[in-house]
């Protein structure tokens, strides 16, 4: 048996549930991360609206690997009392649509401002997020991501050392740290590859100081390896497909999709077949 299962950012491949459905289905895969569905985040959907969406999910056989929130994606000197009330909602998403993941994040600090200072806060913050997550049987993905707290390796793993739960654990962007001038493989991942329950799937380079995002295998996110190391040490879960290209983007290799990339869909898809090439490449 495989040790993945494919998902994706629904999102990034339609804008209703329907087209998010079909165009992942054209692509074989069955699970979705769900973040905007009819334009509207997955918070801010009613109990109503979502078991309207987990009717039509379960009639095409399709489950919910996550819920892509964007709890800790807000200024750490906001009011937490906030912060805990959206995050009600996350949960009950989660249940909703029975996901096992909420993808969250570590919030923004001030801008150059020295990040000890706020550790202490981050990691309070955290724990008691993942202690809602551990009374209800679910995990909170921390992303790694531009601007927040954990959004180079070494804070990561303070992060995930100090908030030490089963309930908490790393959803690894490649891409993410590329743009934060880490290094994903092999830097980033020995360091930090105990904590990963969840992969986020997109690549990326730097070209003359600019980042470009990248579908997986053509940027510098050494994608293949990862996954085989990660693989052959035991990694077992989703690996979640974010495209995040641009209209127009043309793949190097033509048997991954043969024209320009235009639609959601065909950016979807064209970002689908790459992380397929790169896992047969690697003997998945």
């Amino acid at each position: 048996m495989q040790p993945y299962t494919l998902t994706g950012f629904a999102d990034e491949a339609g804008f209703t549930a329907e087209e998010q459905i079909e165009a992942l289905a054209s692509n074989e895969i069955f699970y979705m991360e769900a973040r905007t569905i009819d334009g509207k985040n997955i918070l801010d959907l009613s109990d109503d609206e979502l078991a309207v969406i987990k009717k039509k999910l379960d009639t095409k056989n399709f489950r919910v690997s996550a819920i892509g929130s964007p709890i800790g994606k807000t200024l750490l000197a906001d009011p937490f009392d906030n912060v805990l009330k959206k995050f009600d909602r996350a949960v009950c998403a989660a249940k909703i649509l029975d996901a096992k993941f909420i993808r969250g994040f570590s919030f923004y600090i001030p801008k150059d401002a020295p990040h000890e200072t706020f550790a202490d806060e981050v990691v309070s913050r955290l724990l008691e997020l993942s202690a809602v997550c551990k009374k209800n049987g679910l995990v909170y993905a921390l992303e790694n991501e531009s601007g927040i707290f954990t959004d180079i390796p070494e804070r990561c793993a303070y992060v995930l050392e100090r908030v030490g739960s089963p309930s908490f654990g790393l959803a690894f962007d490649p891409a993410n740290f590329i743009n934060n001038n880490a290094e994903p493989f092999p830097e980033a991942f020995g360091l930090l590859k105990q904590y990963i329950l969840y992969f986020h799937i997109k690549d990326g380079t730097v070209i003359d100081g600019v980042y470009h995002n990248r579908a997986a295998g053509e940027g510098s996110g050494q994608i293949a390896a990862m996954l085989k190391a990660a693989f052959d040490g035991g990694f077992k879960g989703f690996l979640s497909i974010e495209p995040h290209l641009a209209a127009g983007y043309r793949s190097i290799d033509p048997t991954i999709f043969q024209k320009k990339a235009e639609t959601s869909a065909e950016l979807f898809t064209l970002a689908a077949n790459a992380l397929k090439k790169v896992l047969k490449d690697i003997g998945m």
